[in-house]
This record gives structure tokens, sequence and C-alpha cells, in this order.
């Protein structure tokens, strides 16, 4: 007897879209299989006699017939877990939104399987209403939604939410996205989004209540992303709430607190409002700030090593009996510190890698804390290999030579951060992206260490063309190869454009205008002489120039005689050192400068020489531990020179000079970063009758591009600053002085282009006479600027500066604003 059975299955999952009238709906396939055995069938083995499917549109039966994993002739058990296992892999297609079976005994222990399946809507387009403030590619790459794939309730939510939040991003906190599925044809649809985005809503205040330690706008300034509208923002761009970040700021909120002893604050709730005209929003933050904690006791456990009794550790942790509890400077201390004095690097910096600390803190009421401190020191690891990737222009032996980590030695935390920054003030590799990646093997006690690199552009070219009313037009070509290689110059596979990588410098410039205006140039510079830390280079020049206009008032003066051609050369060697300490190198430069013509000079006309030798020596001491060549933020730039011409040397030129200059770099909160940096000089002479020549003079003024040693001082022009020579046009001077304070903020430190931002402040003047130095007469200016490193280009600097005093240049009260543009060296 043939018995019809329709089993209709009970819901495993039901999801319910608010606004949408759609419910989804699935069946438990086990239920099923149990509800759809009669008595007679339990528990009794059939065969599979046929398999049908019914409410298809866009599959194909026999496709899926052929995927199914029941077969007609199977073998089933009634109950058993042949047909849940069928139910189960359709519903994992994720395309079907409910699924019945009919069993049909047919006798002889035969049953026909009839699959009754709903398909899913497959969406055919996609379409947003009402958008403005973002543009429909915008809203279609948030929604996330593939036409010809089956749409789900779910799906059309996941979008709904994906649009809100990239509305409330942008400040649209009251924007509204409904949501509807179209019917478009047999099982087909389209998704609508009618968007109503209101306007944009702006934090106009943010309040703190239960605060008696700290002010409203000290605890404002915790938050990073988070601020409340001012009139300077309404220019600049107002704030708008973004909750996810509004949710971190508060994280940094409850640590500025326990960073100044208040380890129970927390924030007991926080509201937000909109105003009367629903346009701004108020925060509101109610915090419970509790005692403020000072430390009682700090114990130490587990340190057994002679380098880290209970005394040195103390020693290094910082912290006493009676300090106001700091819960970042714990860990600092324990773990990390940018200064390297931290315990943790007592034991890494010893080659103890395995070393771990463990910190319990004790409440002792009401206002105390004991910090029981648990030390795992391990075993001490000796490095293995060291390994370099990344280096596809840079040959090996350049960057390993700058290495700390050597095979064979113990393992120094210390030794691979300064190896990372030796790899970085090479200038060859993006700085922001290279890591060093530590592999210890806990079977031998060793390690492994991987420096990667991403090479970026090193060359630099520059052409111009310009305009002086004393020269004419000019214009310029220079090219700078800073990773050349000289080995590799008759290779000719090593030609791109020119062979590089060994980490020489090979550097080439031509100044040109009329036929009385030309400078060339050729210099070479090799970093590591003979393998060691030796650097020798060379430079050699040719200029020619007619100062006739630029440097006299006399028409009658013969062209020929005004022009000055000065030919030279200079080689330099230096050293870097390991005394005071290993940031510090030296370097000795020797140079000769023929110079012919009606020659320019700052003492009395009859003295000047027709021609004029000079030979002279200069030696330079230097201290550089800057962490970042391009944009830094720690460390310091420190040099002291002293140049000799004539006196015991030959020659017809005399003249000595100091020049000294400092610049410091300190990161503040935010990535912002200062730098206060100094520069002065001195040139004097052996008697009054010595002569020098005007280009060994100090000139100050603009952007410091020129020909002639020029200080850079924004806010005022070229060369204005100083005292005006008797026999030229010029304003120069034998001593100098300038302080900078700079404040940076990168925009973007990318290989393809590293950018910052800065506002300064400098003041500096130059005087003729050493007995008019004071610093009562310092020049001022003011202004913002822009830093861009740029591939082929280099370092570009863009400043817009006011100039506060008057020169003797200019007789105006002051010079207004200036716009300076400046490179390479003068940009730094």
């Amino acid at each position: 007897m043939k018995q019809h059975l329709r089993v209709l299955t009970k819901n495993l999952l039901c999801i319910l879209c608010i606004g949408l009238t759609t419910t989804i709906t699935c069946v438990n396939p086990i239920i099923a299989a149990e509800d759809s055995a009669t008595p007679e069938a339990r528990n009794t083995t059939f065969q599979v006699k046929s398999i049908a499917f019914t409410g298809l549109y866009s599959l194909s039966p026999s496709e899926l017939a052929k995927s199914l994993p029941l077969k007609a002739t199977d073998a089933i058990t009634i109950p058993g877990p042949e047909i849940t296992r069928a139910i189960e892999y359709l519903w994992n297609q994720n395309i079907f939104s409910d699924i019945k079976v009919e069993q049909e005994l047919i006798g002889n222990n035969q049953v026909r399987l009839n699959f009754i399946l709903t398909e899913r809507p497959i969406l055919q387009e996609v379409t947003f209403k009402g958008n403005d403030k973002l543009n429909t590619r915008k809203l279609t790459s948030l929604a996330d939604l593939k036409p010809g794939t089956p749409i789900t309730q779910q799906s059309m939510l996941n979008a709904r939410n994906s649009i809100l939040r990239a509305y409330e991003e942008k400040g649209y906190l009251r924007a509204e996205v409904k949501t509807e599925l179209k019917e478009l044809g047999t099982n087909r649809v389209a998704a609508i989004f009618s968007i109503d985005e209101n306007q944009k809503v702006v934090i106009e205040n943010i309040r703190f209540h239960g605060n008696e330690n700290f002010s409203d706008g000290k605890l404002r300034g915790t938050f990073k992303e988070t601020s409340q509208n001012a009139w300077w923002k309404k220019i600049f761009g107002q704030p708008k709430l973004d909750t996810r970040a509004y949710e971190e700021d508060k994280e940094l909120l409850v640590n500025f607190y326990r960073n100044h002893g208040f380890r129970d604050m927390k924030i007991l709730r926080d509201s937000i409002s909109y105003t009367k005209n629903r346009k701004g929003l108020m925060l509101d933050i109610f915090v419970e700030e509790g005692p403020i904690y000072h430390i009682r006791n700090i114990t130490w456990h587990g340190n057994t090593k002679d380098f880290a009794t209970n005394e040195i550790l103390d020693n290094v942790f910082g912290f006493s009996t009676g300090d106001v509890y700091n819960a970042a400077k714990i860990q600092e201390q324990l773990n990390f510190s940018q200064d390297n004095r931290d315990v943790g690097s007592l034991y890494l910096d010893r080659g103890y890698l395995s070393f771990r600390s463990r910190l319990e803190e004790q409440v002792i009421p009401p206002d105390s804390v004991d910090l029981d401190i648990h030390i795992r020191e391990g075993e001490q690891y000796r490095i293995n290999k060291v390994d370099i990737t990344g280096n596809t222009k840079t040959k090996d032996h350049v960057i390993r030579r700058e290495l700390r980590t050597v095979p064979g030695d113990m393992f120094s935390r210390q030794n691979v951060v300064r190896s990372v920054r030796e790899i970085s003030m090479l200038n060859y590799f993006a700085p922001e992206e290279t890591r060093p990646d530590i592999n210890p093997s806990d079977t031998d006690n060793t390690v492994d260490i991987t420096y990667s690199v991403t090479e970026k552009q090193t060359d630099t070219f520059n052409a111009s063309v310009g305009y002086s009313g004393n020269i004419g037009f000019t214009g310029a070509l220079g090219v700078t190869f800073n990773n050349f290689s000289l080995q590799d110059l008759f290779s000719g596979e090593s030609w791109d454009p020119l062979p590089h990588g060994d980490g020489q410098k090979l550097g080439f410039q031509w100044q040109f205008g009329d036929e009385s205006y030309r400078n060339i140039s050729l210099n070479f510079q090799e970093p590591w002489a003979w393998g060691t830390p030796t650097s020798i280079g060379f430079t050699v020049f040719n200029s020619q120039r007619d100062y006739d206009d630029d440097l006299y008032d006399n028409d009658d003066t013969d062209d020929e005689d005004n022009i000055i051609k000065q030919t030279g050369a200079s080689i330099n060697i230096g050293r870097r050192l390991t005394w005071p300490d290993d940031y510090f190198a030296i370097n000795w430069k020797l140079k000769y400068l023929h110079t012919e013509g009606e020659l320019v000079s700052f003492v009395e006309s009859q003295n000047l020489p027709d021609e004029a030798d000079e030979f002279s020596v200069t030696q330079t001491i230097t201290r550089n531990s800057i962490d970042n060549p391009i944009y830094p933020r720690r460390g310091s730039k420190n040099s002291i020179s002293t140049q000799l011409a004539g006196g015991i040397l030959p020659g017809t030129v005399d003249f000595y000079k100091f020049i000294g200059k400092s610049s410091w770099y300190f990161p503040l909160p935010g990535d912002f970063v200062v730098n206060l940096s100094t520069d002065h000089g001195y040139l004097g002479t052996f008697s009054d009758d010595d002569y020098f020549p005007y280009t060994e003079s100090f000139y100050m003024g603009g952007s410091g591009l020129s020909t002639l040693p020029t200080v850079p001082m924004r806010g005022y022009d070229d060369r204005s600053l100083g005292d005006p020579d008797s026999n030229t046009s010029l304003y120069s001077g034998r001593v100098y002085s300038k302080f900078t304070t700079e404040l940076r903020y990168p925009i973007t430190l990318s290989p393809t282009a590293s950018v910052y931002a800065l506002a300064f402040a400098e003041a500096g003047n130059l005087w003729a006479d050493p007995d008019d130095f004071s610093y009562s007469d310092l020049k001022r200016a003011a202004g913002l600027g822009l830093r861009l490193y740029l591939p082929i280009i280099g370092l570009v600097g863009l400043d817009y500066g006011y100039g506060f005093d008057s020169v003797q240049s200019d007789d105006a009260d002051n010079q207004g604003w200036k716009f300076i543009f400046s490179f390479g060296q003068f940009a730094d």
C-alpha cells in the first residue's frame, strides 16, 4: 500500500529584520528526518527509487542531483543520517530559504524523495536614492552587494549598517537609510536604498562631570580624534563624532588618569545629546576619579644575576617608596624605554632573549599599592644567522657593514635597535618599513635575525631656468647618484642608468648663463674605504662670473677686468670614532683655490692682488644621533668646524673661520616633533692687511640657495641681512648668530613621498665688525612651511615667513611676508 507522507519541517532559525516584511526560515534536518518516519518505517532500510526537486528557478535539477550526496539506488534508513546529510548539504549552499522533503513509500522497501525548495531571490540591480554627500560608487562599495548572486535580509541589513557608519564618520549622525527588495520578475529582485541624509552634526561641546583634579580643557586634550567645535575649526574643518574613535578616546582618558596616580578611575557613564537646533552634539562624560595612589613597597622575585641585584633593579626601575603611581611608566621601565634604561634591557642586551617579567599589584587601603615583580631570566642566546631581504638595488655588504649584530655574538636588543637606525641613516630605504624579524631557537639557544628593507629612489636630478637682473637668464642642471658603484663601472649589466649599489656618491652640477657666467663642479665620495669606516672624496670646480653690475656702480670699468675666474679642488678624508661614543666622526678637507681677474675683497682696494691662491685645511667634528634622516623624531646633530687658510700654509689668502651648529629633536604627543637649532660663525684675519676673497664672507637671508656661503633666514630677502661693504653692493659680515624653533607634524611618510608641515620662529643677524655683535640686535621671523621628500627631486622646502624687523638693505619697518623655495641641504 502506498503511503503519501508530507513532512512539514520545524524552524531552526528565524531572522527578523526591522523594517522588512520577509521572514527567512530553515528546517532542522534532524527533526525533519525523524518526523517523516511512520511507525511501520522506523529503523527500516529502503532503497531510493528516485529523487526529484520542486521549486527550482535558476538551478538545473540534473546538476543539483549530481552534487547531492544522496543518489538514486542508494540504501537509506528511515529514520537515519542519509536524508539529514542531504538537507544539510542543500542548506550549506546558502541559496535556499526553505527546504522541505516529501517521502513516498512504493513497496518492495523502495522510496521516492521529493525536495521542495524555496530559492533565495537573485539580486538583479542595486539602486540608491537621496544620496548627495556620498556618491553612488562609494555607496556601492560600502553595500558590497553583487548582482547575479542570491540576496538575503541579513546582507541587506549589513549593507544598511555599513552605509550608516560611513555617514556617521562624515558627521551625518541623523542620516536614515530604508531598504526594500522590489520584485522584478520570477525570483529576481532589486535592492533599493532610500537615504535621508539630514544635516551634518558637529560636536559643539565636550563636558566632564566629577573631575576635581583636572580641568575640562586638560581632559579634552587627552582625546586624539574627538574634539569640540571652535571658531577656527569652521575654516579648517569642524569636528564630527566617530563613535569608534570616541570609544578609543575614552580609553585614552582612563589611561591619562592612571598615569597620574588615579589607579581606580573609571567612567561611570556618558551621554550624547543634541543642541536645540539639532545641528550640534553635546558629549557629557561622568567620571569617578578616586584617590591618588602612591607606591609603598617594590619587591623583586627571581633575579639571580650579578647585574640584576635588587639595588640595581631599583635604580633602573626608577620608582621608589612614595612615588605617584604611573601605569604607563611602570610598564615602560619594566619592558622597553626609548633611552634603553629599563629592566628588560638589562637582560635582553646581555643575550637573555627569553626574559619575561610579570607584575602583581596589591592595593593597600586607602591609597597605597605594593608592586611584586616576578622575573623569569631564561637562558642566553647567541646570534646564528643574519639575513637581509628586500635590497634589490643595494648590495649586501653595504648594509652588513652598518649592522651591530654579528653571527657568533651574544644577542643584544640595543644592537638590533641601533642596526635599524644605521640602516635608516643610509637613506637608501624607507625608514618606516625597515623591520627586524627575530627567530629564536630553544633547542640550541641561538637566534636568527632577518632585516627586511624596502628600497626607495636615492638619485636626484634637478633642472631649472631663471632670470636675474644682474646676469640675465640662467639655467642649471645637476644630478647626484647617492648609491653609486665605481667597481661596476665597466660592467655593462650594471648600467641602470649608472652602476649602483656600493654606497658611493657621485655628483655633477652645471650652472650657466651668458658667456660671463658659468659654474661647473664634479664630486665623488667613498664612505667606507679600505674596508674600514673611513670616508675619502674629492671635488673639482670651475666658475666664471662678471660682477660689473653686481658689485660696482662704475660704468667706465672694463668688462674683461670685472670677470672673476676661479678654479679649485679639494680632497677630504674622514673617520667614524668610538670615543666619546660611536656617534662621533671627524673629517679633514684640504682645499686649493686659484682666483684671477679684478678681485673683490673687504679690505682697502690698493691691497687687492691680481691673482690669489688659497691653500686651506678644515677640520670638522660631528656627532649625529638622529633616528631618521628625513623626519627625525629624537636625537641631535652637532658639528664644530675650524678652517685655516694661509698663516703657516702657503698662498696669498689669509684667514681663519669657526662654525658651530647644533640641532635637537624632541617627540611630543600626537606625533608632533619639536626641533631646536642654533648656528654660529666667526671669520677672522691675522692682521688688518690680510686678504680674503668675498666668497669666504658670511651672508644671511632668504633660502640659502646661492654660490656664496649664505645662512638661510626665512622672512627676509636673499642675502639682505648684514652690513653693506664700502667696495661692493653686497651685504655681508664676519660674525653671525641664528636660533630656530620648529614644530613639525608628518602628513605622510611613505617610500614614494614623505611630507611634513611645520611652524617656525627664528632670530638671527650678521655683523661686519665683531665688536658690534649683540643678541639684542637679532632679526626675528615666524611662519609656516612644508617639506616634501620626492623621488628624483630630493628634499623640497616651501616656506611662508614674516620678517618683523628692518634691515640695512631695506628701510621698511618690517619685511612683511616672504615666500621661500628651497631644496636639498638648504631645506633641511
